[in-house]
């Protein structure tokens, strides 16, 4: 078991550890702000609009792809690289800015100037000699090249929850007001497509600090009909936020779902819509509570934070779908109702030179839960799943959450991308219904179908499939390399003939993966395991895969290693992980 663990934590470290076999210098992200310090926060609007102008500038030297500058080579002037790589043993005299690409400083490099790479690490070896400043910027510029050599900004891509987002705002006095009304969640048997509406007001009332109120009404388009109150919900919010630190309160009354796999939330409102498969279940959530949060460093988030919540069960209505309207919606799972006060604690790491298409850094996402009820109602399950809850005072559990990522260039080309992620109970009474796990589906195990584990024991049967299981753990791996397809055209303007945009799909990538979990129940019964210790390896499922990525939209097939299983075909609106 030891054995395993470490194999999970060494491929995890595997990238820093093959990179360290070059006997290379990596500038060190920990360093204080400076001249040499790397910034995680993303290219700030100075930083991409400096980068523009020199790249753009009639006098700069542009650049792109792989480009070696060999030892005893020369160059004076302005020096722009775009994509690609830069191997620089020789003399540059003169500025240097590389984007969205890594440059490479080879024994014997000098460099007479400034230094700026953005959306790219630099690799320094022992010997390198530069006279300037130096700056190195994590994320990824939003910049493309358009067809007349120039850089421009690339439009931010809205996610397909903001296609359905009306806003307006306007000027008070030092208060600013934003109306909003838009989709709020995803559509889902529950509310069918829950509608947002509502103000929210923002004070400044020093240069370093906000002050928000937010004020949301929602209007649920399929409410169970019995009370006026399962057609509506609310929301109301306000939170004061400093540079390093910040506070908030909350007031509601939503519908929240069990789990949050095995679909994202804007992917499993499209499952629901398209194709009426809802993958998730739900309960009602009403209650309030308070948080506050704290930046130790810039990439480093903690966080307190007390709830007490009202939770109810919920049964599934019969929302209108596009496609296989006339099928019959899976009934929704009973919860274990009554009022929960929970005390939560939580840590966010997260080192990733791009939040939405990272390649290198970590993330890490850690979340621990005591949760205590005085009028609790639990739901009859089978004694191997769970022993006799007392009803009403004294039912208290404790629950961990786990996320682990790490992101890796091996190569230009090539990327390493590997997840652990662990859930579950881990002391007190037994985990509630609305908090219990399962495995299987286009997420975790996409080899599997949707809740292929769900740890229900042989004899139990129900229509809504609940998950059952009081502990997960899950290791992914996935390498990904781009992929030139121009599938598609590029008009011409009709004036001047200039090519105008590529429409279709120029780019994608070529994704071979690889996913092993298990989900159990913890004890000493029959089928279960001990409450120390997690299932050996040979006991998990694994599933091997291969598909192409195109950002929107992605297209994957799945294996399972089991007998038996099909290959599955999954289609996907976002990356993995």
């Amino acid at each position: 078991m030891r054995l395993t663990i470490g194999g999970l934590l060494l491929l995890l470290a595997l990238p820093p550890l093959l990179r360290a076999q070059d006997s290379i210098i990596v500038i060190d992200p920990t360093l204080p702000p400076g001249d040499s310090a790397v910034v995680r926060a993303g290219p700030a609007p100075d930083v991409v609009a400096d980068l523009l102008a020199f790249y753009n500038d009639s006098s700069t030297t542009r650049m792109q792809g792989d480009v070696s500058f060999p030892a005893g080579s020369e160059f004076t002037g302005r020096l722009a690289l775009f994509r690609g790589s830069l191997r620089l043993a020789g003399r540059v005299r003169g500025d240097l800015v590389v984007i969205n690409a890594t440059l490479y400083l080879l024994p014997g490099a000098d460099i007479q100037g400034d230094v700026l790479v953005v959306g790219g690490r630099m690799i320094r070896s022992p010997g390198v000699r530069h006279a300037g400043r130096q700056r190195v910027v994590w994320d990824a510029a939003p910049v493309l090249r358009s067809a007349a050599g120039t850089l421009v900004l690339r439009e931010r891509r809205r996610p397909l929850g903001e296609l359905a987002t009306a806003r307006t705002s306007f000027q008070t006095g030092r208060v600013r007001t934003t109306l909003l009304l838009a989709t709020g969640g995803t559509y889902n048997r529950i509310e069918g497509l829950p509608i947002v509406f509502g103000p929210g007001f923002e004070l400044r009332p020093s240069r370093a600090s906000v002050a928000r109120l937010e004020l949301r009404g929602i209007l649920r388009t399929a409410g169970e009909g019995a009370r006026l109150s399962s057609d509506f919900g609310y929301g109301a919010r306000a939170e004061l936020r400093w540079p390093v630190a910040g506070i908030a309160g909350r007031f509601s009354s939503e519908v929240v779902p069990f789990e949050d796999q095995p679909l994202a939330d804007s992917e499993n409102g499209w499952s629901a819509f398209l194709l009426q498969r809802d993958y998730r279940d739900y309960f009602e959530r009403r209650g309030g509570g308070g948080s506050a949060w704290v930046y130790p460093t810039p990439s480093l988030r903690l966080e307190v934070s007390l709830q007490r919540d009202q939770e109810r069960s919920l049964r599934a209505t019969d929302p209108w779908s596009l496609l296989r309207n006339s099928d019959r919606w899976r009934r929704n799972p009973l919860s274990d109702d009554g009022h929960y006060f929970t005390t939560g604690v939580s840590l966010d790491l997260d080192t990733r030179n791009d939040r939405d298409v990272p390649s290198a850094g970590w993330l890490l996402r850690a979340r621990y839960e005591h949760s205590t009820s005085d009028d609790v109602a639990p739901v009859a399950l089978p004694q191997t799943v769970r022993p006799p809850t007392p009803i009403g005072g004294g039912y208290q559990f404790d629950r961990l959450t786990l996320d682990l990522r790490r992101y890796s260039r091996l190569t230009q080309s090539v990327r390493l991308n590997t997840r652990l992620r662990a859930d579950g109970w881990i002391g007190g009474d037994r985990l509630p219904v609305q908090r219990r796990i399962s495995l299987g589906g286009p997420d975790l195990l996409p080899g599997y179908s949707f809740r292929s584990f769900t740890c229900a024991p042989r004899g139990f049967s129900d229509p809504a499939r609940p998950a059952l299981c009081d502990r997960s753990i899950v290791a992914q791996v996935e390498v990904r390399t781009r992929l030139s397809l121009n599938l598609g055209y590029r008009p011409r303007d009709r004036v001047s003939g200039a090519p105008g945009r590529f429409i279709g799909l120029e780019e994608a990538d070529l994704v071979l993966l690889g996913d092993a979990g298990k989900a159990w129940l913890a004890g000493d019964g029959p089928g279960q395991v001990p409450v120390n210790r997690i299932p050996s390896f040979s006991e998990w499922n694994v599933d091997v895969g291969v598909g192409l990525d195109a950002g929107q939209i992605g297209a994957y097939l799945a294996k399972s290693l089991s007998e038996g299983e099909p290959v599955r075909f999954l289609v996907r609106l976002q990356r993995r992980f």
